[in-house]
């Protein structure tokens, strides 16, 4: 054990390859990414006040980030103070004060959501979290600790403890 220790303790005055180093090969300030379906027409854009690409795990950190999804339906908002972007790009993973925004649409009224952590994956337009949630709508309110959110299916599911205050529809 002693050997061990002595050995992984070891500071060699030997240059390091860089192999092992997580330093980023690109910087980009106000950095946009749009992304397109098949028609031409965007299908979400990211946004970012500053990108760092690193090249040993292929990941990208981006400092205030806006994720946002148009097309036919309402256009959503996602912001955070950081986010990580996995390599293949699939999963954008966003930290600390995480907010989305589906816009008012004809017959409903704004949503907003806020929690710490948002796994979001972009081209299927799901999230999900484990940490506590807090939506509303217009005068609703539910909070609840883990959520799915499917933007396709406009269905958003509270895992656990969920309390809610639901504003009754009002009759014509």
């Amino acid at each position: 054990m002693t050997i061990w220790l002595e050995r992984t303790t070891r500071n060699d005055d030997k240059p390091s390859s860089g192999s092992l180093r997580h330093d980023p090969d690109v910087i980009i300030d106000n950095f946009t990414l749009h992304r397109y379906d098949e028609t031409g027409a965007i299908q979400h854009t990211l946004s970012a006040r500053q990108m760092r690409h690193y090249p040993d795990d292929d990941s990208a950190e981006l400092d205030h980030p806006t994720l946002r999804y148009e097309g036919k339906l309402a256009p959503t908002h996602i912001t955070s103070e950081r986010a990580l972007l996995t390599k293949d790009g699939k999963e954008a993973i966003l930290r600390d004060n995480v907010r989305v925004l589906r816009e008012a649409s004809p017959g409903r009224a704004e949503m907003t959501l806020a929690t710490s952590l948002l796994y979001v994956y972009p081209e299927e337009e799901i999230a999900r979290t484990d940490q506590p949630v807090r939506m509303t709508q217009g005068k609703s309110v539910a909070t609840g600790v883990g959520m799915v959110a499917d933007r396709i299916k406009e269905k958003y599911v509270l895992e656990s403890r969920v309390k809610a205050t639901i504003e009754r529809a009002r009759r014509p």
